[in-house]
């Protein structure tokens, strides 16, 4: 299928942004920031949960808002972010305000990404719905979401907000002062089809992880939602998440991943090779061009392997030299 709105957005150059979770320390994360920062990147990111997903959550895991607000005011030009923010940890009206705060304290540098949230021992653990009720099922998580998009935005562009919701009732909310950036973006974090329809009408992104083929498929839906709401993809911020990116020495190197990839998933060897960010600096590079053409305008990377600071800036380093500044 061709989409004519693409024209226009493959004149702009993608961007890329940096994970800094796998850091773990705050003083490892601000030197990657810091990195990040002398190296050109667009922005650096946190995921935005209470514990991890190995060890039984037990692994060190610091607090996203606060970590992020500490490298924000320790850097100068780099933007920042949450990839993406975990809706049911905060009431919307309150992120409203913190994502305003955070912005003016860094100059204009936030940028926002909301998921409705999906990690069951999280609700649980923390009694994230209180009362003991847990995770709720998919379509009311989606639904709050909606209406924390309606909120951030009312709160963005109106120094008192009111709002009267089926979970949210907001009565002449105070968002003073107001964000730097005007407008605010706002972008939601989601692959899955209602959340591209969500996206298309109240969000002004989309971002989503995976493959050149699942850039591809959520490209169509995303299109024909953007058609409905009479909204162009050349002024949607459209972004990914690719936490596995390995710059192959040789042919041989991709080839060997690859097929471990393949196995993993139960995909042809050509299908691995195809999909996964992962390649020569010569694959990469037109890999990541396939995705420029895509629409994509941003993609937050993670570099492997690496499992100390110094392998995590080398190995970022590498990636820019050798991939992100041949595109």
């Amino acid at each position: 299928m061709q989409y004519p709105q693409l024209e226009a957005v493959r004149l702009k150059r993608m961007k890329f942004g940096y994970y800094l979770r796998p850091a773990e320390t705050y003083s490892g994360m601000l030197e990657l920031a810091r990195h990040s920062e002398e190296l050109g990147l667009w922005g650096v990111f946190l995921n935005d949960h209470v514990h991890g997903m190995r060890e039984g959550g037990m692994e060190p895991y610091l607090e996203a808002w606060t970590a992020l607000a500490g490298i924000g005011v320790q850097t100068r030009r780099i933007r920042l972010g949450h990839i993406v923010l975990f809706n049911s940890l905060r009431n919307p009206a309150f992120l409203a305000k913190s994502i305003s705060t955070l912005d003016v304290m860094t100059g204009g540098r936030y940028e926002v990404l909301l998921g409705a949230g999906w990690n069951e021992p999280e609700y649980d653990g923390y009694d994230l719905m209180e009362l003991g009720r847990g995770m709720p099922p998919a379509k009311e998580r989606v639904d709050r979401l909606k209406e924390s998009l309606q909120i951030l935005r009312g709160m963005f562009t109106n120094e008192t907000f009111s709002f009267e919701g089926k979970y949210w009732r907001l009565k002449d909310a105070i968002n003073i002062p107001q964000p730097v950036q005007d407008p605010m973006r706002i972008s939601v974090g989601g692959s899955k089809p209602r959340m591209v329809k969500i996206a298309a009408k109240y969000a002004d992104g989309l971002n989503t992880g995976g493959s050149l083929n699942d850039f591809k498929s959520i490209l169509e839906r995303l299109v024909t939602a953007l058609d409905r709401n009479g909204k162009r993809l050349e002024d949607f911020f459209f972004s990914g998440f690719a936490p596995q990116v390995t710059v192959s020495r040789n042919e041989e190197e991709y080839v060997s991943l690859a097929k471990r990839v393949a196995q993993r998933s139960s995909r042809s060897l050509a299908e691995a090779k195809a999909n996964i960010f992962a390649g020569t600096p010569e694959v990469l590079v037109d890999k990541f061009r396939q995705a420029q053409d895509l629409g994509v305008k941003m993609i937050v990377v993670y570099v492997r392997p690496a499992s100390t600071i110094s392998e995590m800036k080398e190995q970022l380093t590498r990636f820019c030299d050798m991939v992100m500044n041949q595109i």
